[in-house]
């Protein structure tokens, strides 16, 4: 049997929890349609060290490993993984994808700051948040909103907030986050048009309204979910301390 390590509402336990439904323990949805359970699919070991988000390219996945400042392709299956580029910069907690220009962008967390990765692996047009440099609560997610190229980051905390820029780097909005404790993730679902957001203290997973409120959440089997892709209703999320790749469907 699969096993997973999972804080449970507010009691710290390893748990034994396999693929299953996981209802939302939050619901403000209002019955929108669009799908409310996630099913815990199966989960994959991969030999990255220190794994940190995860962006969705065409039919391939991409990982960003903080400790060897690389990305990986690598198979949600089986974890199997080949080097894809070396980066030039460190302690990147962030991968995204500008889809007008074809290149990745990471972000530094320590500087709070932004880069489009040419392919080589050189950085080139830098983006700097202003107040998310917070020293290890930086910047730890980053996604290019696929409608209107809009960048998301998301800080963690001392305070977590989110950012909306334009893909150029000019601020569009900015809020401060109350619902989570912090904030370590964050993808844009093209399927039902909503950001999704995760938190590492909290084990969840939420899903955000137009307000950058929470409408749904759902408690994770995952220790340190660290970063998560979209492809479809299919959901992957990565787990820092444990390695693995989670894959989950919206049903």
């Amino acid at each position: 049997m699969r096993t997973a390590c999972a804080l449970l509402v507010t009691l710290a336990a390893c748990t034994e929890a396999g693929p299953g439904t996981i209802e939302p323990y939050l619901d403000n949805s209002k019955a929108d349609g669009h799908p409310a359970h996630l099913e815990y699919i199966d989960r994959a070991h991969t030999d990255i060290e220190e794994p940190s988000d995860l962006v969705r390219v065409g039919e391939k996945l991409f990982m960003v490993s903080d400790q060897h400042s690389k990305i990986y392709e690598v198979d949600p299956d089986n974890g199997d993984n080949s080097e894809y580029q070396n980066i030039d910069g460190h302690d990147l907690e962030a991968l995204g994808y500008d889809h007008t220009r074809n290149e990745f962008m990471i972000a530094d967390e320590l500087k709070a700051k932004i880069w489009t990765i040419d392919e080589d692996g050189n950085r080139h047009d830098s983006i700097e948040i202003d107040n998310a440099s917070d020293g290890n609560s930086g910047i730890e997610g980053i996604v290019v909103r696929s409608t209107d190229d809009h960048l998301f980051a998301v800080k963690e905390k001392d305070p977590a907030r989110i950012y909306e820029l334009t893909i150029d780097g000019t601020l569009v909005d900015s809020k401060k986050i109350d619902f989570a404790k912090d904030l370590s993730g964050v993808s844009y679902n093209a399927s039902d048009k909503h950001m999704y957001v995760l938190s590492d203290e909290d084990h969840s997973l939420f899903r955000l309204d137009s307000h950058w409120d929470p409408d749904r959440a759902w408690k994770l089997p995952v220790d340190k979910p660290e970063g998560l892709a979209f492809d479809g209703n299919t959901l992957y999320i990565v787990s820092d301390s444990e390695n693995r790749i989670y894959t989950f469907e919206l049903d």
